[in-house]
């Protein structure tokens, strides 16, 4: 069996024992997306962190945030022009960010707008209790790559998402909920992709290892149906198709 790594959504600035994460990361060839909750965060992780083969930084704001850090959303759009990988980005409308949906969809959608007009951005996307905004916010005609991260919306979100050509990227927490396995089952083999979400998830929290991705992958060909060598393949050519620029 040809096993092919990578993980969409990872913090790793927020790691203690980053650079044993780095290692082993490069030492398994697992290409990796690690996006940032702030724009100084990022800056910081680009700064701190040697560029890697297998490490691509994302330029985020986490709408948590966007309220605590107003003076972040400039500094945001000023580096958004100079990069390819953006997230951690979205919406949250839960209980206690409900004062700020409106704050946070202004800034969402001038997002999606300045990344549709630059063009060939890979988004990893937050949609937590707020899938349908989400949704309606990119559309079908966002002229980027759309990764929903760790999506539990309801099945017509799924399939509305599903329909506008956007990818999931799927965890370990959500094969092993009730909620998160529907959602699985709707989705193509071919918008699938894998995260670890580390630190936030409970496989990723204390200790990051890519063998676990094994373990998620062969739980995705068992609920899927489909042999685990033809999935690997699949995943593949999924991230692969990611990566490339569209004309």
């Amino acid at each position: 069996m040809s096993k092919f790594h990578f993980d969409t959504h990872v913090h790793l600035d927020l790691y203690k024992d980053t650079d044993n994460i780095i290692a082993h990361i490069n030492e398994r060839k697992s290409y990796t997306i690690a996006v940032t909750n702030l724009p100084i965060l990022y800056e910081k992780a680009r700064k701190n962190i040697p560029d890697t083969k297998y490490i691509r930084f994302a330029l985020g704001l986490h709408p948590e945030l966007i309220h605590e850090f107003p003076e972040q959303v400039t500094e945001f759009f000023k580096k958004l022009k100079k990069v390819r990988y953006v997230g951690e980005i979205g919406l949250d409308f839960s209980k206690e960010y409900t004062s700020y949906q409106n704050l946070q969809q202004e800034f969402f959608k001038r997002c999606i707008t300045e990344c549709h007009r630059l063009g060939n951005k890979i988004l990893s996307i937050h949609s937590r209790k707020a899938a349908r905004e989400v949704i309606d916010i990119i559309g079908p005609e966002f002229n980027g790559k759309v990764i929903l991260h760790w999506f539990n919306g309801n099945q017509s979100d799924t399939r509305r998402a599903i329909d506008n050509g956007y990818y999931f990227s799927i965890n370990n927490e959500m094969i092993k909920s009730i909620n998160g396995r529907k959602i699985i089952e709707l989705i193509p083999l071919n918008r699938i992709l894998l995260e670890s979400d580390g630190p936030f998830t409970r496989t990723f929290k204390n200790n990051y290892d890519i063998n676990f991705f094994d373990d998620l992958i062969m739980s995705i060909s068992t609920l899927k149906e489909c042999k685990i060598e033809d999935l690997y393949k699949i995943l593949r050519n999924n991230f692969k198709t990611i990566l490339e620029s569209n004309k």
